[in-house]
């Protein structure tokens, strides 16, 4: 797992490194690749608002490929705490829920 850049912090949103899981000595602990998504259709955003709404913190970092219209045409990272990687990576993997047009 290839930690991103050391000035994520600074460019991920103000309140992050609060959420992030600190080591014994109160540095945060190492962020871990959990996936690569597109940026044109917001799934980016919209994994990491639902990561986040289960606890896990998240941010996106990179622009993968070349960059057009302001978006990254081959995705970008979403990283994790490295603690909570199987949690998250549970959490895109398990199966969604569709309701009939009756239940609505």
């Amino acid at each position: 797992m290839t930690e991103p850049a050391k000035d994520f912090w600074a460019r991920a949103d103000r309140d992050l490194l609060a959420r992030w899981p600190k080591d014994t000595s109160g540095a945060p602990e190492p962020a871990a690749k959990l996936d690569i998504q597109w940026e044109l259709d917001s799934q980016a955003d919209i994994t990491v608002s639902f990561l986040e709404s289960c606890g896990i913190p998240a941010f996106q970092n990179g622009s993968l490929g070349k960059v057009l219209g302001g978006f990254a045409s081959q995705g970008v990272e979403i990283w994790v705490p490295a603690s909570r990687l199987e949690e998250a990576q549970a959490l895109l993997d398990a199966p969604t829920e569709e309701t009939s047009p009756e239940q609505d």
